[in-house]
């Protein structure tokens, strides 16, 4: 990927990103705060790859990102660095799917972010 795909993928998700598609919505936190599930399966539904995961917080928590060409992309890791959230990151690049990333999501989470982040990336006019 390229630094103008990427940087319109990260714009289209700013856009995307509400209470309707996070776990665990605050108006205080970072927008990609408690994303990481369903953005993980709405990146490799978009532009393949693989959905991978890192664990180790708090004991049976689990993180999600992406894994395209080989090169590690975790859209959502701006939210460990929230005073109330922070977490050094180590990842694990771990072998994950849709489904085991699906069970860290609410109903409509993922059809949601689906639909937003569409919308979102095709009305970006400056990628």
């Amino acid at each position: 990927m390229d630094d103008a795909l990427l940087s319109k993928i990260r714009r289209a998700l700013v856009r995307s990103w509400s209470e309707k598609t996070s776990v665990c919505f605050s108006s205080d936190a970072v927008p990609s705060y408690g994303q990481c599930a369903p953005t993980a399966i709405v990146i490799w539904e978009t532009f393949g790859g693989e959905i991978l995961k890192t664990d180790g917080w708090p004991p049976n928590g689990r993180h999600f990102y992406n894994r395209i060409d080989g090169t590690r992309y975790d859209f959502t890791a701006d939210q460990f660095s929230m005073s109330d959230y922070s977490h050094d990151v180590k990842y694990k690049d771990i072998l994950s799917n849709e489904v085991e990333a699906m069970s860290e999501t609410m109903p409509g989470q993922i059809d949601e972010l689906r639909r937003a982040f569409c919308k979102a990336f095709k009305e970006d006019k400056a990628g």
